[in-house]
C-alpha cells in the first residue's frame, strides 16, 4: 500500500510547435507558438519550456530567449536570432506527471 502512494506514472504530453511568422529575420525577434496538451487533449499549464537555438554552420547561440505562458496550454517563445544563416531551434518541455518532450526545428534566418 505504501508503494502505491509513492508510485506516480508518467503520461506522455503532446507538444505542438507552430512558427508564428512566415520568415525569420536577423533584425528582429523570432517568435514560435507552442501548445502543450495531455493524451486527452486537455491543455497543460505551468510547464517548464526551455528553448535553445544555435547556428548550424558556426558556434553561435541565440543571444536572448524568453518564454511567456499564455494560458490554456499555450506558450510563446521569443528568440533573438541575430545573424543570417541556418539555425537549429530545440524546444524542451517539462511538466509534473508527464514525460519530457523535445522538438527541433531547422530554420533559415534572412
Amino acid at each position: 500500500m505504501t508503494l502505491a502512494f509513492f508510485y506516480q506514472p508518467y503520461a506522455p504530453a503532446f507538444l505542438q510547435v507552430e512558427v508564428a511568422q512566415k520568415q525569420f529575420v536577423a533584425t528582429g525577434p523570432s517568435k514560435l507558438e507552442l501548445h502543450l496538451s495531455d493524451p486527452d487533449g486537455l491543455p497543460i499549464d505551468q510547464a517548464r519550456v526551455i528553448p535553445n537555438a544555435h547556428m548550424t554552420n558556426m558556434d553561435m547561440p541565440a543571444l536572448q530567449s524568453s518564454v511567456v505562458a499564455r494560458g490554456q496550454g499555450n506558450y510563446e517563445v521569443n528568440l533573438a536570432l541575430n545573424m543570417a544563416g541556418p539555425w537549429s531551434i530545440t524546444i524542451k518541455t517539462q511538466a509534473q506527471g508527464f514525460i519530457s518532450q523535445q522538438k527541433t526545428l531547422q530554420v533559415i534566418v534572412l
